[in-house]
């Protein structure tokens, strides 16, 4: 292991600061370094953030009311000018509420966008970039609620695979002008598209994006786009077996390993409902040919005979 990502507890960094003492010890030169999970900090900056919006919305509807209350003393023909002075007081607090919250998500999308690969053009984003970008938007996201999601960014394990991405990269490609071209070439191949299709872009996507590679600049290419699509930002596949286990732990005071193969099996036998693998399972994804993809039918086969059936696809690739 050279690079660890997890979330920001103390047990964790310890063990990582143990191990590598002890490399140090056996004049092990592998590095060890940690990366703050991006989804722990995403997840708590979104919580705040919800939290802030019901305020907002709780502000707003507290002030149409109040609007109410001028339109019934009118319409009852009483004085209206002490629930209307109570009405824009009103208002202006839900407006300033909600310019607050607003201000609140630009700056923290401001954040989150500091720790992407790329900067809205394609360019590679490094450390120095990062953490300039993140102490400026840290500048507007203040407050006992905020102290959390500040603490995580401050920490500079959060911005270590951009340091642990650019080492790979200049020893993938040395050539400086190759290895942004090629970068540049898997952003734009990578990209989601935000909006309609441009007209204008379709040229450059085809000449920039699309055009056939000579042999060298393939070369070149797979090995930038190893590195980058290896840059991990987030435990995703421990946070999503936990999501699975989470469900039935209040169920089952010990997991033990025969109740993990079962969940397991579960769960990589189950149809998903949404999502680009819809209506199929991680075994078919993974290519496993199986006399069925059901659960319980998978538990009642011979599992000699699954044995001989799954040895007969490796010997076969």
């Amino acid at each position: 292991m050279e690079f660890a990502v997890s979330d920001a507890a103390k047990g964790i960094a310890s063990g990582l600061a143990g191990v590598a003492r002890q490399r140090r010890a056996a004049d092990d030169a592998t590095p060890l370094a940690q990366g703050l999970d991006l989804f722990h900090t995403a997840h708590e900056a979104t919580g705040v953030l919800s939290r802030a919006w019901r305020g907002a919305e709780a502000a707003w509807a507290k002030a149409e009311a109040s609007d109410v209350r001028v339109a019934t003393s009118k319409r009852q023909g009483l004085d209206a000018r002490g629930v209307a002075k109570a009405a824009a007081a009103a208002w202006r607090r839900a407006v300033r509420a909600l310019e607050d919250v607003e201000g609140q998500e630009m700056a923290w999308r401001r954040a989150r966008a500091a720790l992407d690969l790329f900067d809205a053009e394609g360019g590679l984003n490094d450390r120095s970039r990062a953490e300039a970008e993140i102490a400026a938007a840290l500048a507007n996201l203040v407050g006992p609620e905020w102290k959390t999601v500040g603490n995580f960014l401050r920490d500079r394990r959060s911005t270590a695979f951009l340091g642990r991405m650019h080492e790979q990269l200049e020893e993938a490609e040395p050539r400086e002008e190759w290895r942004l071209a090629m970068a540049w070439r898997w952003w734009g191949r990578h990209r989601r598209s935000t909006g309609p299709a441009d007209p204008r872009l379709e040229l450059i996507e085809a000449v920039a994006w699309g055009r056939p590679l000579g042999q060298a600049e393939d070369e070149s290419y797979a090995r930038v786009s190893a590195v980058l699509a290896g840059t991990v930002r987030a435990s995703s596949a421990v946070e999503g077996m936990n999501s699975v286990l989470r469900k039935q732990q209040s169920n089952h005071k010990r997991m033990t390993q025969e109740m993990l193969d079962l969940k397991r099996l579960y769960w990589n036998s189950h149809r998903l409902k949404a999502g680009k693998r819809k209506d199929s399972c991680p075994y078919q994804h993974l290519g496993l040919r199986l006399p069925s993809f059901d659960f319980w039918e998978l538990l009642q086969t011979d599992p000699g005979q699954l044995t001989q059936d799954l040895s007969g696809q490796k010997d076969a690739v």
